[in-house]
Order: C-alpha cells, then structure tokens, then sequence
C-alpha cells in the first residue's frame, strides 16, 4: 500500500511539473516576437496567453484537489502570481500606447490651434483691406470708361483677392472641424484612460492577495525544511537540476549559435542585467560548504531583466530553488542565467540582441525579497559576473 501510494505521489508531481511547463512556454511567447510589433499586436497574443494559462493553472488545481502537495501547492501559487503579471504588464501595454495617443493628439490640438490664430488675423486684415478699396476706387473705376485696361486690371485684383478670401474660409472651417473632432476624441481617450486605469488597481490588488498567496504556500513549504543538512542538502540538488536542465536544453536546441561571438572581448563592457544593488557576490559563502555561483541582484517587482549580449534562449522554464529562469547562449562556450524572475519574455529558441527585456524581476523559486539570480558560465563553469559587467 505504501509503495503504490509513493508511486502515485511521483505521477502528481510530474504530472504538475509539464502542466506548469507548458504554461510557462505561454507565458514567454507573448514578448518573442520582433520589437517591431505594436502594442496592439502585442495585446492581442497577451489574451490568448492568459486563456492558455487559465486552463493550465484550472488543470492543475484539479490535481491539487485529488492529492495535496505542499511543493505543487507552491508552484501553482508562482503560476497565478505569473499570470495576474502578464495581464499587469497587457494592461500597462495599453496605457502607454493610450497615453502615446493622447500626447499626439494634444500635439496636433496646439498645432492646430495656432493655425487657426494666424488665419483669423489673416483673413481680419483681408476684411478690412477690402472694404476700404470698396468705398471709392471701385465704384467710380466702373462708371469711367476713359481707362478700360485699369478698369480690367482692377477686376482682375479683386478677383484675386476674393478667390484668397474663400481660400481662407475654407481653410479656417478646415481647422475649426478638425479640432472639432480632436476634442471630441480626446474625450474619449480621457474616458478609456480612466478605464484602464481603475482596471490597472484591480490587477494590482489581485497581485497583491496572489503575491500574498504565495508566501503562504512558501511558508509551508519552508516548515518542511528545518535543519541546516536539509537546506544544504536541497540546495545542492537544486544546483544538480538546474545543470541538467542546461545540458538536456543544450542537447534539443534546434537553432545553430555558431555565428554569435561570445563575451570574450566584452569584458567590463557589459551593463548588469539590471537595476540594483549586489546582495550576493560571487564566491561568498552561502550555506556551509557552499558558495554562491552567481550574483543576487536586489531589484523592484516588475522591473525589466534585460540580456547583457546578442544570443539565443537555451532555457525557459520553471526550477525548484530558482523559479522562473532563462538561460541564454552567447557563443563559443560562454552563457548567462537570469533566475527568480516574476515572468518570462522569452521562450527557448528565440533570438535576442542586448539589452533587449527577457523577463520581469521578481522572488520565484522560494525567495522572501525581490531580486535577480545572475550567472555567466564558460564551457559550463561558473564564472564572476564582475569581471564582464559594470
């Protein structure tokens, strides 16, 4: 009896495991297409994303209904924390081509609002011009036939003056409608903003309570692990499945990095991937024996993670002990890691140039703070990020 129930605790865990794996491939499609895309484009994806994403995290809430698992439990709590991110950062996608709109059409309002100055002072000159050259030249010119070429030259002024002066009606109605119809779709862009931005508060607070969520599931999770031997003990396995996540990627990657040049001569070249200070150092020691291979970057949640070179993504997925990660090839033996990211931006086998965003900081994979696990490895060996970035 004992042995089958450990045999059906294996087949839940695994059958999570692909659940959030599939999930997570969802989630790092929505920014893989070219920076050329528009947000609109980009919105579009985001909805289909969040579909795909519901159903895997509805499938897997099932599981938990059938067998509890602390460790499921707290990876389900990381994919809805995942999910409420992506509909964030749809949602602030939105206002920022909303805002872009509205700048424009302020920009084309004050323009337009100039022009119309100008050809109101313009066609009060013309009004004015013409009624003093009506009192008097005018009249007599065409009752005195003595001179026909200037009677006929005069006409000819006047008909010219009058052809300017319906010119500049019709341009003074044409910027009387267009502005117009700027503030009246001013009015609603101002209408949608509010929207979008009450709608943005929401999904703030649904983060919020998720994020909330999650510290609970880690919490329990963390009662699980007491004494110095087992946090030792799972760190080191944590860093076993992430080498072997790398090298079977590695073993699958379709696409051929020949052509990229690595980071050799980029040496103190390289900006951090981003915004923070250095929490962790390469080398200090971490527990017991073990050191840090990489850097801890603090960071805000939601931050950008940015790749620190031209490369293709080997490794997109989710890790115990390092949560959402990916692991890009740079060429000739030299790669970066980028993990306890909040959502991935990026799915395996994508290009990506530098600086270009792959991810979102956040505290995955069971951290209490948000932040930024960094490596940079050489033909699979940890190497000190410090000495290629500044």
């Amino acid at each position: 009896m004992n042995h089958f129930l450990l045999i059906m605790n294996k087949l839940c865990i695994k059958s999570a495991v692909i659940l959030i794996t599939a999930a997570l491939f969802f989630c790092a499609s929505i920014l893989a297409s070219p920076i050329k895309n528009t947000e609109q484009d980009n919105n579009k994806r985001l909805k289909q994303v969040q579909l795909n994403i519901q159903q895997q995290r509805d499938a897997l809430n099932k599981q938990l209904d059938q067998k509890s698992n602390i460790e499921d439990s707290f990876k389900a709590a990381e994919l809805k924390v995942a999910e409420i991110a992506i509909q964030l950062t749809q949602t602030t996608n939105s206002l920022n081509d909303l805002n872009g709109k509205i700048a424009k059409l302020k920009k084309e309002q004050n323009k337009l609002k100039k022009e119309k100055k100008v050809q109101q002072t313009l066609l009060a000159s013309m009004v004015k011009n013409a009624y003093l050259s009506g009192k008097h030249d005018y009249t007599k010119l065409l009752l005195n036939q003595d001179d026909p070429a200037q009677l006929e030259r005069l006409i000819t002024y006047y008909k010219s003056v009058n052809e300017s002066r319906v010119k500049q009606l019709d341009d003074i109605q044409r910027v009387l409608t267009r502005l117009a119809e700027i503030d009246k779709e001013l009015t609603n862009r101002q209408i949608d903003l509010l929207a979008l931005k009450k709608h943005q508060n929401n999904e703030k607070q649904q983060l919020a309570i998720s994020q909330k969520e999650r510290k609970t599931a880690l919490r329990h999770l963390n009662e699980n692990i007491q004494s110095d031997k087992e946090k030792l003990k799972q760190l080191q396995a944590n860093q076993q499945q992430l080498s072997n996540a790398i090298d079977s990627a590695q073993s699958k990657i379709a696409v051929d990095p020949a052509n990229l040049v690595g980071l050799y001569k980029l040496k103190k070249k390289l900006t951090w991937p981003t915004k923070g200070k250095l929490k962790s150092r390469f080398g200090q020691r971490r527990n017991g024996a073990l050191k840090w291979k990489g850097v801890v970057i603090s960071g805000s949640l939601g931050n950008r993670v940015n790749s620190v070179a031209e490369g293709i993504v080997l490794y997109a997925d989710w890790l115990r002990g390092f949560g959402w990660v990916t692991v890009i090839d740079h060429g000739k033996g030299y790669m970066s890691l980028y993990g306890h990211n909040q959502a991935l931006l990026k799915s395996a086998g994508d290009y990506v140039e530098p600086n270009e965003p792959i991810a979102l900081v956040g505290q995955s994979g069971g951290q209490a703070d948000a932040g930024l696990y960094f490596e940079i490895r050489y033909q699979g060996k940890t190497v000190n990020p410090a000495r290629w970035c500044r």
